[in-house]
């Protein structure tokens, strides 16, 4: 009987060890959480053009810090070859949200603006992400125990991110104050489809941790991402005779950067044991 037993350790310890998948893992999840938007202004526009060129600064645009708390979510594909190497895609809507006011002030009228916009962009951002973990060996040993893997692993990570615009909506509120009395003339919203760049393309570089929980993964990261290109359409700038008739409005060209926090619950594609579902761990 020992010969026997001794036989079929020693046969799962070398199935293990000879195991092809041992040193590579497959991960497929999903992907939510929470954005900071800012706009990056390249050159300014307006519909308004002052006498005194001095007064231009006075009908700029004035973005603002509120309104610019956005969202994303989507699915996450991640290839891990190596025990500190990883690469990584996701399939993402990522929803931008941004305002500006613009004043036309007057000795005792003044009309003021309120521009408040909602995009959305389906994102494939493709990154490199560096585990910070210790590398040891992958075999299994003699009484079957699977190599050690940490179970909270940091790591940092870059990449470039490609957009393509969605939808978008803009929102304009027109107030009038007169005699200390403010009132609000009216109420528009807009498509902004046409006005907008079709396809963008940027960067972005965080880090963040992964949690083994169970036999799934959770992990925690935040980026900074910063676009490179004009999200603005600049041959249809002024396409929009409406916004320009009614609100005097016209975009400048500007780009996106944020801060993004975002939790991805991720799944092992590979297993060891298909019947236990003891997961290929990396």
């Amino acid at each position: 009987m020992f010969p026997i037993g001794f036989c079929k350790a020693q046969s799962v310890w070398d199935k293990l060890n000879k195991d092809p998948y041992k040193n590579s893992q497959l991960y497929i999840g999903i992907k939510a959480g929470a954005n900071l938007n800012d706009v990056n202004v390249i050159n300014r526009f307006s519909v308004i053009k002052p006498t005194n060129n001095l007064n231009q600064g006075l009908y700029d645009k004035r973005y603002l810090r509120t309104h610019h708390i956005g969202s994303v979510y989507g699915l996450t594909f991640l290839y891990q070859f190596e025990q500190r190497l990883v690469i990584g895609t996701n399939l993402q809507v990522n929803r931008l949200r941004f305002a500006y006011e613009q004043e036309q002030a007057g000795a005792t009228r003044s009309v003021n603006f309120l521009h408040q916009h909602d995009i959305n962009y389906l994102d494939i951002p493709v990154y490199f992400r560096f585990m910070f973990r210790p590398v040891n060996s992958r075999f299994w040993n003699k009484s079957n125990q699977k190599p050690f893997v940490p179970a909270v692993v940091p790591f940092a990570q870059i990449g470039l991110n490609f957009s393509a615009f969605i939808s978008g909506n803009k929102e304009i509120q027109k107030f009038t104050t007169q005699n200390g009395l403010e009132t609000m003339d009216f109420l528009i919203n807009e498509d902004i489809q046409s006005t907008m760049s079709p396809f963008t393309v940027g960067a972005f570089a965080g880090a963040g941790a992964r949690f083994r929980v169970g036999t799934f993964y959770i992990t925690a990261e935040a980026n900074f991402r910063q676009g490179f290109n004009n999200v603005v359409n600049a041959e249809a700038r002024y396409a929009n005779e409406n916004l320009q008739n009614n609100a005097y409005d016209i975009f400048d060209d500007f780009n996106f950067r944020s801060i993004e926090a975002l939790i991805s619950i991720i799944v092992p594609i590979k297993y060891l044991n298909k019947k236990e579902f003891l997961p290929v761990e990396i």
